[in-house]
């Protein structure tokens, strides 16, 4: 257990800051209990998850803006990928970026989508701030309060931990082969068409 404890000290926050990038919810609820438990200080896994979800919307965003020709040539199914997030983003470009983060399984077309499209830099960049602030506020803070709402059920959650994290770690690695098993079947829908 103690190395269990060692390993969320030593790198919670950066597994929180790399986890906000790519998957999402699941690491910072992760974090937000641990801040609960006082392994992590709330404020600074609130700050890595804000961070961690500005760099990978803004990274995104970027490569639509700049490398879109070369990788819609490379990868065509994201053509039919980002034609819903399209005809949103015309529609409605600055709720689209602030509440974007919150789009789970469109987190990586959209800002790609935004970036592609004519919406001002400066108009994404502002808004999709501000939506990433609320989003790791609200997943560090439920992460939080699940932590309350363990405590409560389970008595003492610190006899529950290493089995709260094995499941935890469980159900991000089944969102993940889902995630994947779909791409894999959307590349092969695109190369018989």
């Amino acid at each position: 257990m103690t190395t269990i404890v060692t390993f969320i000290e030593s790198y919670g926050y950066l597994a929180t800051f790399v986890g906000a990038i790519f998957e999402g919810e699941s690491v910072v609820l992760l974090g937000g209990l641990s801040s609960h438990e006082t392994y992590l200080s709330f404020p600074l896994v609130m700050l890595c998850a804000m961070a961690g979800a500005i760099v990978g919307d803004w990274g995104f965003f970027f490569l639509g803006r700049y490398k879109k020709e070369k990788l819609l040539a490379r990868f065509p199914y994201f053509k039919r990928c980002m034609q819903t997030p399209t005809a949103l983003i015309e529609r409605k470009p600055k709720f689209i970026s602030f509440t974007m983060r919150f789009m789970y399984g469109f987190r990586h077309i959209v800002p790609f989508s935004i970036g592609a499209s004519r919406v001002p830099t400066l108009q994404f960049l502002t808004w999709n701030g501000l939506g990433a602030i609320l989003w790791a506020a609200v997943f560090t803070s439920a992460g939080y309060v699940a932590g309350n709402i363990l405590e409560e059920v389970l008595g003492g959650i610190r006899r529950h931990e290493f089995q709260i994290i094995v499941f935890t770690i469980f159900i991000a690695g089944v969102f993940w082969a889902v995630a994947r098993g779909v791409r894999m079947l959307l590349r092969q829908d695109e190369k018989q068409i």
